[in-house]
């Protein structure tokens, strides 16, 4: 049922994003409530097949694979959300892929055995916000790559397919700075709480996580600092969200890719 249940999350995804992708790219009516609707069904299937792939009677199986199913999970979340009440549906054709992709590697890539963790309440609060605070800053980045083509368009007086369905400019990098602030706030009390969570950095092999996270939280602390001290907007804002969640992917996908795949250390 598992593998039933995320097969079946991924064909609902690819139906939404194909909808979203033929209304940006045609003359083809928006169906809105066809493309919410698809990915919602895909978002519960989705959640299913990770409830019974990540939780055992042992623990909790938080090896590479499941990891990132569960960001991406929160992503498809944040992204239905966002697409609900801003004209950000454009947004659907990049997270609800991904979404698919990641559930069918959880579910068919095998990995060396991961013990399941058995995790104190502070542990499990600190990982939940970081993978809030991930998902978060995905859809800022998303964002941010829709914001730097539509500054191209402008620039350069282009008209580029596929961005009919996007806000204005202003309207655009107003939610890339809500986000931001957002995601910065759950980093923030999820970097407090780790430091109270974690025993050892070095002995659970979390020193290249813990210096990335936190090289990231100065990104986005001087994005901010500079948006709303400096009127900072625009390239800027765009290179510096993208270095960011660039950071953020190096230090925690990047350093436990490394340990599982090549070192075989849990």
């Amino acid at each position: 049922m598992t593998l039933i249940s995320g097969v079946a999350a991924t064909l609902f995804y690819f139906l939404s994003s194909w909808l979203a992708g033929r209304a940006m790219c045609t003359e083809y009516p928006l169906r809105k409530n066809l493309i919410l609707g698809s990915g919602g069904i895909g978002i519960l299937l989705q959640l299913w097949a990770l409830h019974h792939q990540i939780h055992n009677p042992s623990g909790v199986d938080l090896s590479l694979f499941n990891t990132l199913a569960l960001i991406s999970w929160m992503m498809a979340v944040l992204t239905l959300f966002f697409s609900m009440f801003r004209p950000v549906i454009t947004l659907t054709t990049l997270a609800f892929p991904l979404a698919a992709l990641s559930t069918l590697s959880a579910l068919l890539i095998p990995l060396p055995y991961h013990p399941p963790l058995h995790m104190s309440h502070l542990a499990e609060v600190h990982v939940m916000l970081s993978i809030f605070s991930y998902s978060l800053y995905f859809v800022a980045a998303g964002l941010a790559i829709l914001l730097s083509l539509l500054n191209h368009r402008l620039k350069h007086r282009m008209q580029l397919t596929g961005l009919k369905l996007l806000p204005p400019v202003q309207s655009l990098e107003t939610l890339l700075f809500e986000t931001l602030l957002i995601s910065w706030l759950m980093l923030s009390i999820a970097i407090v709480l780790g430091f109270f969570a974690v025993h050892s950095l070095v002995a659970e092999h979390l020193v290249h996580k813990a210096f990335f996270s936190i090289l990231a939280w100065l990104v986005f602390t001087s994005l901010l600092i500079g948006r709303y001290r400096m009127g900072w907007r625009g390239p800027r804002a765009v290179r510096m969200t993208l270095v960011g969640f660039s950071l953020l992917l190096i230090g925690f996908l990047g350093s436990k890719a490394v340990l599982e795949l090549v070192l075989h250390v849990n």
